[in-house]
């Protein structure tokens, strides 16, 4: 046990952050108060963080900027333009976590291999931004999967009143009562989760990767996705490639959900993996056997 998780450290590292986002995302359910809120929009320690897409949608449909929005607008924005777009996609969201396991699904159960162009996700994003500046309304946060498993995971429960004896509603912001000390003690009685009715397109989309398209959402549609593979073409943080050790043994294609980014580093002369569609997950990292990759700062842009 203790081998594989050196030899994969990267991945324990990551799989350790993804489940302590989630576990974040819970924190109000156990009566913590440091966080309130989703992946859309949420407050840490009393500091606003806005995802950018959101951030735009709102604005778009409002017709105004807000500064406040702007604040956590742009935490995030730097936050990511430093350490890569996509980073978010690899490292935090809960929809990508997914993804990886129905990728595993996919090469058992597929029906059709389908792959959409791998453009549709600017075009999306540009549609629903379009969309909400028509309609007045951030259409693509109603419908975001993003936005619906974070929202269920941070407040899908309901207390129940025979336990607490009183009703606090969710969205109230107050103490939810003493469910931490009844999960602890093992009393699971005492809260229930809701079913959002919209996990529906969850579950669609879970399907579609199992049966149809690998890795459809995140690696072909996702608005979110293709924002951050545009802030990540220009992020100094990127994986590396040491052409002299290299032996184009394929392993880091075959455990790369999105390894036509490895393309050109290997096969190629770049010396970065370049293409914005890199999650900087490292996953590569730990598979190659002669360490020819490696995470670096590319801070000049002549580098090829």
């Amino acid at each position: 046990m203790i081998s594989r998780i050196k030899n994969n450290r990267r991945k324990f590292l990551r799989r350790t952050v993804q489940i302590v986002v989630i576990l974040i995302l819970f924190s109000p359910a156990l009566g913590y108060t440091f966080f309130r809120g989703t992946l859309i929009s949420s407050t840490v320690f009393g500091i606003p963080l806005t995802d950018p897409v959101a951030a735009i949608d709102y604005m778009l449909a409002a017709k105004s900027i807000y500064i406040p929005l702007l604040a956590g607008f742009g935490i995030v924005l730097l936050f990511y333009f430093v350490v890569g777009g996509r980073a978010f996609c690899g490292w935090v969201c809960p929809i990508w976590l997914l993804s990886e396991y129905s990728a595993k699904l996919h090469s058992r159960f597929r029906i059709f291999s389908y792959k959409p162009n791998q453009n549709l996700r600017y075009y999306l994003l540009g549609i629903f931004f379009l969309l909400a500046l028509v309609t007045s309304k951030p259409v693509f946060e109603i419908v975001s999967p993003i936005g619906i498993i974070s929202q269920n995971i941070s407040m899908g429960f309901e207390i129940n009143h025979d336990v607490f004896g009183s009703s606090q509603a969710l969205e109230s912001g107050v103490p939810y009562g003493n469910i931490k000390e009844n999960i602890l003690t093992g009393e699971v009685e005492s809260f229930r989760i809701l079913i959002n009715s919209s996990l529906w397109i969850i579950a669609l989309l879970f399907l579609i990767d199992v049966f149809i398209s690998k890795n459809f959402w995140c690696k072909y549609v996702c608005p979110v996705g293709g924002f951050y593979s545009l802030l990540g073409k220009r992020s100094p943080v990127k994986i590396k490639i040491d052409h002299d050790k290299c032996i184009q043994c394929d392993d880091c294609f075959n455990v790369c959900l999105v390894h036509e980014v490895l393309n050109d580093p290997v096969y190629g002369e770049s010396d970065w993996v370049n293409d914005g569609s890199c999650t900087n997950c490292l996953d590569c990292i730990d598979v190659c056997p002669e360490k020819a990759l490696n995470i670096g700062f590319k801070i000049n842009r002549s580098d090829k």
